[in-house]
């Protein structure tokens, strides 16, 4: 049975990400980077991008619950990755923020990345690939601003 375009969407995405995170898992682990799941990095992509930021906020762009995003923040804490620190605007609040060390873990995923990136790039070339992430983030533009998607 042949499926439409339609059907084989969702499904082309999904794997696409899989393959996607698992050459980064691999990359990582071969520069001896342990320790840090593809959950980890959801949480330093929102860091770098947004600074810091309390954990109600991480888990809803996560969209998990926020009781599993504070067990991945000690998780992170335990492997001197991020700290914690008051909210100058709510004394009761803590930040969410990169340490040192973090900020050395983001610019290894960087190079990671560059290199998956580079992977696809040979397998593609660079013009259809930058075509793909083009096409894929005016779909993404189209649906924040639609208010269809809330997240980064």
């Amino acid at each position: 049975m042949t499926l439409s375009l339609e059907q084989e969407f969702g499904r082309i995405l999904m794997l696409v990400l899989q393959d996607f995170q698992r050459r980064l898992d691999i990359d990582l682990e071969q520069q001896d980077i342990a320790g840090i799941s593809r959950r980890h990095r959801a949480v330093f992509l929102h860091l770098a991008r947004f600074g810091p930021s309390r954990s109600v906020d991480l888990a809803a762009a996560a969209e998990i619950r926020p009781q599993s995003m504070m067990a991945i923040l000690n998780e992170l804490e335990q492997l001197q990755l991020i700290e914690r620190r008051p909210d100058p605007d709510d004394s009761r609040a803590k930040l969410i923020d990169i340490t040192e060390q973090g900020r050395e873990f983001i610019d290894q995923l960087s190079r990671s990345t560059t290199r998956v990136w580079d992977h696809y790039a040979e397998q593609l070339g660079q013009d259809e690939l930058e075509q793909s992430f083009n096409g894929l983030k005016h779909l993404l533009t189209t649906l924040q601003h639609s208010g269809e998607h809330k997240h980064d």
